[in-house]
This record gives C-alpha cells, sequence and structure tokens, in this order.
C-alpha cells in the first residue's frame, strides 16, 4: 500500500467509525496492482496518450480504480460530503489504443471512458433546450478528464483535468484543474496541483464545497448568484476531527467570503 492509500482507507474508516456522521455510500474496487509503483504510472501515460506529465504529479499516487464515498452529518443532513477518485492513468487517459501491450493496459482495465471534446469556450453555457452544442461558441459535451475517470460537462460537482484533444499542460508539466459550479453550466479554475487537490480531499473528507476556496474569487466562471455558504460544514468537520488543523480552510473561507461581498 501507498502512504495515499493508507490515508484513503483511514479517511473512509474515520467517516464511518463516527457516529456524527452517516456513511451512504462506500465503496472501493481492488488496486490496479499492474501498476508498479508511480514511476509506471507516469511511464504508461507518456506511451499511451503521449503525455509527459511532471515527476511531482506522482506525489500522494494511489491505485484505486473506483473509490467512492457518500456521507451526510447525522443530526443536520444539509451538511455532508462526497468522494470520486480514480488512479491517474485512468484520470488522464480517455481512450487506450490497441498499440498499447497488455503489460502497459491489462485487458480487464480497457475501455473506452470518453476522449474528452475540445473545449469551446470554457465558461460558456449549454443552450437554452439543455442539448449539448458542438459548434463554435458552444459548450461541449465533455470538457473535464474527470478524477473519477469519466468526462464530465460543467453540470455536476465534478473536478479533473482541462482537456483539448487530451490533458492540457503548462509549462512546468502540470495540469490545469478545473471544477464545475454545480447547476449552471460553468467552470472555475482551481489554484492548485494535482498532489495537493488528494491532500485537500482527505483533509476536507469531501465536504461539498470546498473547492471553491481554491478558486479565484472573481472568476468569471461564477455566475452573478453564486453564493459559497460552507461555513457550518467547516465548523462540523473541524468539530468531529479535533486533532487536523483546519485553520488554513477558514482562513480561506473568510477570504474568499469577503472577497465576494466587495465584488
Amino acid at each position: 500500500m501507498t502512504g495515499y492509500e493508507d490515508g484513503l482507507v483511514a479517511m473512509l474508516a474515520g467517516l464511518r467509525d463516527n457516529d456524527a456522521i452517516t456513511v451512504r455510500v462506500a465503496d472501493k474496487a481492488p488496486l490496479a496492482t499492474w501498476l508498479t509503483g508511480p514511476e509506471h504510472a507516469l511511464e504508461v501515460i507518456r506511451k499511451v496518450a503521449g503525455l509527459a506529465l511532471a515527476p511531482s504529479m506522482a506525489r500522494n499516487f494511489h491505485r484505486y480504480g473506483d473509490l467512492c464515498c457518500y456521507w451526510r452529518a447525522t443530526e443536520d443532513t444539509t451538511i455532508g460530503g462526497e468522494v470520486g477518485l480514480t488512479h491517474l492513468v485512468n484520470a488522464c487517459v480517455g481512450s487506450v489504443p490497441d498499440t498499447v501491450s497488455e503489460g502497459d493496459w491489462p485487458a480487464p482495465e480497457r475501455g473506452d471512458h470518453g476522449r474528452v471534446a475540445n473545449v469551446s469556450e470554457v465558461y460558456g453555457p449549454g443552450d437554452e433546450d439543455g442539448e449539448d452544442e458542438e459548434e463554435e461558441g458552444g459548450f461541449t459535451e465533455r470538457v473535464l478528464h474527470g478524477f473519477d475517470g469519466t468526462a464530465h460537462t460543467g453540470n455536476g460537482a465534478i473536478a479533473g483535468f482541462r482537456a483539448e484533444d487530451g490533458v492540457v499542460l503548462d509549462g512546468s508539466g502540470q495540469p490545469e484543474i478545473w471544477y464545475s459550479v454545480s447547476t449552471s453550466g460553468t467552470l472555475v479554475r482551481l489554484g492548485l496541483s494535482y498532489p495537493e487537490y488528494l491532500e485537500a480531499l482527505l483533509l476536507t473528507r469531501g465536504l461539498h464545497g470546498w473547492q471553491y476556496l481554491f478558486a479565484d474569487p472573481h472568476d468569471p466562471g461564477f455566475p452573478p448568484y453564486f453564493r459559497l455558504d460552507i461555513g457550518s460544514g467547516l465548523d462540523f468537520i473541524a468539530r468531529t476531527f479535533p486533532h487536523d488543523d483546519f485553520s488554513a480552510l477558514r482562513a480561506r473561507h473568510e477570504a474568499f467570503t469577503r472577497a465576494r461581498k466587495e465584488r
């Protein structure tokens, strides 16, 4: 087990064993043991997708093909969280060419997860009757390689790598990370790396809305009516897990809220 895999197992156990939390869904698929380690994962991604990720992307490496959890506070069901993860290879590769050897991508793990379409306009809404637009200026059907391994529109609480015929990298070999503004069909860019995202996920236990704390409060992806109200959620997880330090998240929440009010 890698250190981050141990962290995920401990997080799920901590949620299940706490009377203040009701876990409604919790499941984890077997580890992708064919991945011998983070360096192997980066090499597979390079061979399959032609994507040269920075070595730092392998920090917080895990091999779960499908890990999900959905929980609610036992007494206040308005507070809850959700986690959906797959390993880095699945998150980066939308479909696998036949030229890839079985040693690099075993047959049981093959499959077309849906190659992500070009992002024509990451801030653009869908058309009026909800159908996906493929024409210039429209909102394409799939805009993210989601961290749960599927391609997604901006509708729904989904985080992932921005993709234009493959994952988009910055100059350092790190992918851009985007998050959907749940009901509006728009996206905001997050100011943290993929390993940092995974680290924050463990701390927050997937608390709904935590990702917005790492977005620019003035990002044009936020609709005018957007509100971030997770203060009570932060208070809850801080009380429920008193041995963890949530001071940085509280400071982010205060700064985000203040900046939005000053718009």
